[in-house]
């Protein structure tokens, strides 16, 4: 691997640009799957930032599976096609029973955990107050139907606070086709009660202003959400 090539920090934050040329990297087979990263003092003196900004960095890249980090072992690539890897079986069981919603799965874990991202380091006070209406409705909402609608009220209003009105426009735009994955049969109690706790999450996330906490909740969101719904379908068809 030739680190000479390493691009300067302009305009993003320092874990912000560690992040996104180690990811360049990833994406372009450059660094290969199975690949042992620098340590984070080596990293640092690589490109001249402190170890915080590595550390971040690393976990931000953590939260999208693009690495994977333990503890007296250092950082290990995964690669761009395991990004998907920790709702891989669920996913995985959705294509035998419902094709369709892995697709839609597989979009939501691609679009949601970066609007979440996005939206941490935009969103306004009045949005903050918007999201916190949202979840106590949907805290004492006991009808499927309004629930699933406070649902998609909830993730157009993260996507409002990216204030990017081409993001805003697309999650518009997709809301009818991942509509499937909020139906009546998949709003069970125990579906809507860890749905609304994972909606806190981002929004807690989002209200800290912390980017990397918002988009690894978003992305433990949709794998639940996966996980749960493979499950009642596993039940139902005796796979």
């Amino acid at each position: 691997m030739d680190w000479e090539s390493l691009q300067q920090p302009r305009h993003l934050s320092l874990p912000d640009h560690v992040s996104l040329e180690l990811e360049k990297f990833i994406f372009s087979g450059r660094l290969e799957p199975g690949a042992k990263l620098p340590t984070e003092r080596e990293l640092s003196s690589l490109f001249g930032v402190s170890r915080s900004s590595i550390r971040q960095a690393l976990t931000s890249l953590e939260a999208r599976n693009l690495v994977r980090r333990t503890p007296g072992m250092g950082t290990v690539v995964l690669g761009p096609g395991d990004s998907s890897a920790g709702a891989g079986g669920a996913l995985n069981l959705l294509n035998k029973t419902d094709p369709e919603l892995r697709f839609i799965m597989e979009l939501r874990l691609l679009l949601e955990p970066a609007i979440a991202e996005l939206a941490a380091t935009r969103a306004q006070k009045r949005d903050y107050v918007h999201l916190h209406e949202i979840l106590s409705e949907m805290s004492s909402t006991v009808d499927k139907e309004a629930y699933a609608e406070l649902d998609r009220l909830f993730h157009e209003r993260v996507a409002q606070c990216t204030y990017n009105p081409l993001l805003i426009a697309i999650n518009s735009h997709i809301a009818d086709q991942i509509s499937p994955s909020r139906a009546d049969r998949y709003q069970s109690p125990q579906r809507r009660k860890v749905s609304t706790q994972a909606h806190y999450r981002i929004y807690e996330a989002i209200l800290k202003r912390d980017a990397a906490g918002a988009e690894a909740a978003a992305r433990d969101h949709i794998r639940d959400i996966a996980e749960t719904i493979a499950s009642e379908l596993k039940s139902n068809t005796g796979l």
